[in-house]
């Protein structure tokens, strides 16, 4: 963060946030898109959760935020989309069922060079804090944000709602609700890491790299990791990498790899019917054994404990 001190960029995140537009309350979001939804769930009376359908024109938006969760699910396929998340800027070129994930108080910007057709769902942030609440600590875990990728999931969830919203109107409530928690559990499995607090150093990596290795690391925690293919997401060498990542999270490239393991395997036991050996696998460890001996390291107990818990 090229010598900044802790001050000065809180400072500078406030600077950048005082600039854009608030977009939580329906009425605000009408000056960040040229045209209104063309279907909304705001007279259905759905709760911790919202939709909004819209197929816009090529447009630009302002910079703009909200307190909610946004989930943008793109319908149709479209290429040079440009956005911006916080200090990070990618030209996307989207494919039908490719869904951002904008977290709460994260600065979003948008430049669409022809027409979209998108489905934005908002999930209430207190509502998602509830649902990691029973299952992990949200004090130590959150949700990153990311651009645009595939998630059938999602995908399916938002056409669903769609159709239920179209069809049921005010009767789709119960079903939103209890996509509204599916959603949520969703979200904290995939998209989830451990929190890193700012610290005041000299150097780190930049705030924009910080987030794109995270996001990358998220993405992948099944696959065998390697601090080349980490380093080449930023474009850094290996060494310097290594010591940067350290100075900006307090954790080597590999102990971060690992507790965003231990921690969606967390949830995984938590959530999930699947075994524990599955679950070892598809957080990125070689066998069970290895699993557990990690997560009874970082927290205390076995996963077998932590399975029995939830009942």
């Amino acid at each position: 963060m090229n010598g900044k001190s802790l001050a000065d960029e809180v400072k500078s995140m406030r600077q950048q946030k005082a600039l854009a537009l608030d977009v939580t309350r329906v009425e605000a979001r009408k000056s960040v898109l040229p045209k209104p939804p063309l279907l909304s769930s705001h007279q259905a009376g759905w709760e911790n959760m919202s939709l909004e359908y819209h197929v816009q024109p090529e447009y630009e938006s302002p910079e703009h935020y909200a307190s909610h969760y946004t989930l943008a699910i793109r319908l149709k396929s479209q290429s040079g989309l440009e956005r911006w998340l916080g200090d990070c800027h990618r030209t996307e070129n989207c494919i039908r069922g490719d869904v951002a994930v904008i977290p709460p108080q994260v600065t979003h910007k948008i430049y669409s060079p022809q027409e979209s057709e998108f489905i934005a769902l908002c999930l209430d942030s207190e509502f998602v804090s509830n649902i990691a609440g029973e299952s992990v600590d949200p004090d130590i875990l959150e949700i990153i944000p990311h651009f645009s990728k595939p998630d059938p999931l999602i995908y399916q969830i938002g056409l669903a709602l769609k159709t239920a919203l179209e069809s049921d109107g005010p009767a789709s409530r119960l079903y939103a609700e209890s996509m509204a928690t599916a959603l949520s559990a969703h979200l904290l499995q995939h998209y989830s890491a451990p929190k890193h607090k700012l610290r005041e150093y000299q150097g780190g990596l930049p705030k924009y790299k910080l987030q794109r290795v995270i996001e990358f690391i998220i993405d992948n925690l099944a696959d065998n990791l390697l601090l080349a293919s980490m380093a080449q997401e930023v474009s850094i060498s290996q060494y310097h990498f290594a010591r940067l990542f350290k100075q900006s999270t307090g954790l080597s490239p590999y102990q971060y790899v690992i507790h965003c393991r231990i921690e969606r395997a967390k949830i995984l036991l938590l959530q999930s019917q699947l075994k524990i050996s599955e679950i070892a696998s598809q957080v990125g460890f070689a066998d069970q054994s290895q699993f557990t001996r990690h997560f009874k390291r970082l927290l205390g107990v076995t996963p077998k404990e932590i399975r029995s818990s939830r009942k």
